[in-house]
């Protein structure tokens, strides 16, 4: 057997170092050029992908804390600390004007022509731009027109308030809510749907920012319109004030037990006159439409006292100037609607006031000692009335005397007292009426609500309480209410579930141990019960789709008030028991928003409650 050789087979031979892929060799020229060129772009398109990505961070950044340093503005311009809003002006423009830049340029133009990029950038290039022109060119001259309108500017002295700061910081705070609301219908008409999770929340943290700021801005806008010429700048204004008595409720508060007549000149308000709601009484009604006879009766057109019976206050104050004219004389040119809530909210501010008896009504005790414990202490009623309506007016004169107050701190108190339905106006001039018509002071009767020049997408649901006895056991009445929004239908429209409980808390006793004109001039029902006629209105568009009582009997007075459905029971309680009201209300097609509850504001709740949307918004 020959031997095995041990010489390894030869190696092939390494190839030249410059030797093409043969694959590529075989290309054309014009494919090779192609393919390199397919290269390049997939790193610029990498490289333009990471710089996409770290601008629309950046930007998404900016735009979040933006949202936070106009919220802190909004602070410190109704602090009065003017140093602190320049910083943060300064801050928010930085800010705006570096979210503006991180989001456009040649890269983002090309991005905005992408498949599933487009929207995004729009977005984010829609949202930067408008808040960086707002914060350039509104914010500036709009916190210069601050000084004219800060609470000490126009805090009263002596009566009076300068309206010269108004009339010149009018052309400034009128183009800043122009521009304002420009904003608002500009980020309204984003939709957030589909987009990147950081691109929607960027739009709903700054949407939700600016419409904050608009709504301040607005009520700049229309406090520079409407007070001037309210205040007497163009002549002699007169207007009547309804102290509305919550120990007999009606829709809007209660009875109006005392008004007062106001005159304003020149910014300089005095009280001229004064009237219990019992003595302003007309022998034949004032005009009424068929729905407003068929749910409130005529009396609503007659009797001072009964004008709030319908949730409507612009109606009920009409109805208030016609009953003033035809029974004492004099053009009225408004109303205003306050109750003891909004007394013992400004006494917060104001601090006790001596009253003529040589005690003070403070914030704690002016509920119970005007609402209760001057039936308790005083039996005859036209001292009962004397005694309500000093002690009213004692409060007018604390506040627009002005002298020792912190006008701030009392202006915020009063818009609580807006907020909670205590406190409404109404003018009888129709360019100013319209101006209020929609705003948390105009007590307006409506079944739908929403950012002004945006559609309404807001449904609005009553629960208005009428006493059905002319007692005063209203005191004792307590309302909560509780909802939730069940589903939201395709078409935008949502199922609203709500409990409203009525409860009388009077004492066992009561009966026995209250006096008679507390508990009802006559025996219409036990006393010591509260009898109350329940109005329960559904959205604009919408309806009640069930109505449970518990406990029972079942079955409501079905009508239609302003378009608006409505479901009208009666109930009557005995002290210490509750009823339920489980109510169903299907709200109308795009109705997407969070669904406001308005009630009567009684002596212990105010009177508005908010229920979350169930559809994303």
């Amino acid at each position: 057997m020959a031997a095995l050789s041990m010489r390894r087979a030869p190696e092939p031979a390494a190839p030249a170092r410059h030797a093409r892929d043969p694959r590529i060799a075989r290309l054309d020229p014009r494919a090779r050029v192609a393919l390199l060129s397919v290269g390049a772009a997939a790193v610029v398109v990498a490289g333009a992908a990471v710089w996409l990505t770290s601008d629309a961070l950046r930007a998404h950044d900016e735009l979040v804390s933006a949202r936070a340093d106009l919220a802190r503005l909004q602070d410190q311009v109704r602090a009065g600390d003017d140093a602190g809003a320049r910083r943060t002006i300064a801050a928010l423009q930085a800010r705006t004007r570096a979210a503006d830049r991180a989001t456009h340029g040649p890269v983002w133009t090309l991005a905005g022509q992408l498949p599933g990029l487009g929207r995004n950038v729009d977005a984010l290039q829609t949202v930067s731009s408008t808040v960086d022109g707002l914060t350039r060119r509104a914010l500036p001259s709009l916190m210069d027109a601050t000084h004219l309108l800060s609470p000490e500017a126009l805090a009263p002295v002596d009566g009076r308030i300068d309206l010269d700061p108004l009339t010149k910081a009018a052309p400034t705070i009128t183009g800043a809510d122009q521009a304002m609301r420009a904003a608002v219908q500009q980020l309204a008409g984003i939709d957030t749907h589909g987009l990147n999770g950081q691109v929607a929340d960027a739009v709903d943290q700054v949407r939700s920012g600016i419409g904050d700021a608009a709504t301040t801005t607005a009520t700049a806008a229309r406090a520079v319109q409407l007070l001037p010429a309210m205040l007497g700048a163009d002549g002699t204004r007169n207007y009547l004030v309804l102290v509305q008595n919550n120990a007999e409720p009606r829709a809007t508060g209660g009875i109006p037990g005392v008004v007062l007549l106001l005159r304003a000149q020149d910014g300089k308000v005095t009280q001229v006159d004064e009237r219990s709601g019992a003595s302003l009484r007309l022998a034949s009604s004032l005009p009424l439409d068929d729905d407003e006879k068929a749910i409130f009766s005529p009396l609503l057109g007659t009797d001072m006292r009964d004008v709030t019976f319908t949730p409507d206050f612009p109606r009920s104050a009409a109805l208030a100037k016609g009953i003033w004219e035809s029974k004492v004389g004099g053009a009225i040119d408004g109303v205003v609607s306050v109750d003891p809530g909004t007394l013992a909210l400004v006494l917060q501010a104001t601090g006790p006031v001596p009253l003529s008896d040589g005690t003070s009504l403070t914030a704690d005790n002016a509920v119970q000692r005007l609402l209760n414990t001057v039936y308790l202490d005083i039996r005859a009623p036209q001292a009962q009335d004397d005694w309500f309506a000093s002690a009213a007016s004692r409060v007018f004169d604390k506040v627009l005397g002005g002298v020792g107050t912190d006008a701030q701190a009392v202006l915020d108190r009063l818009g609580e007292a807006a907020r909670q339905g205590r406190l409404m106006i109404w003018s009888a001039h129709d360019d100013e009426q319209a101006r209020l018509t929609g705003t948390v002071l105009g007590g307006d009767l409506r079944g739908v609500d929403g950012p002004d020049g945006l559609p309404p997408t807001s449904p609005v649901i009553g629960v208005y309480l009428n006493d059905g006895t002319a007692a005063k056991m209203g005191y004792y009445e307590n309302l909560t209410i509780e909802g939730k929004s069940t589903a939201c239908r395709p078409d935008g429209s949502q199922i609203v579930h709500l409990d409203i409980r009525l409860t009388n808390t009077a004492p066992a006793d009561a009966s026995t141990t209250l006096p008679r004109y507390v508990l009802g001039p006559t025996k219409v029902v036990p006393w010591g019960s509260v009898k109350t006629n329940v109005l329960l209105y559904g959205p604009l568009g919408g309806r009640i789709e069930g109505l449970k009582l518990d406990p029972g009997p079942q079955g409501a007075f079905a009508q239609i008030h302003h378009n608006l459905t409505v479901a009208a029971v009666t109930t009557v309680l005995a002290p210490g028991q509750s009823r339920t009201f489980s109510l169903d209300v299907s709200t109308a097609k795009g109705q997407v928003s969070d669904v406001q509850v308005r009630s009567t504001p009684l002596a212990r709740q105010g009177g508005a409650t908010t229920v979350g949307s169930a559809c994303s918004v």
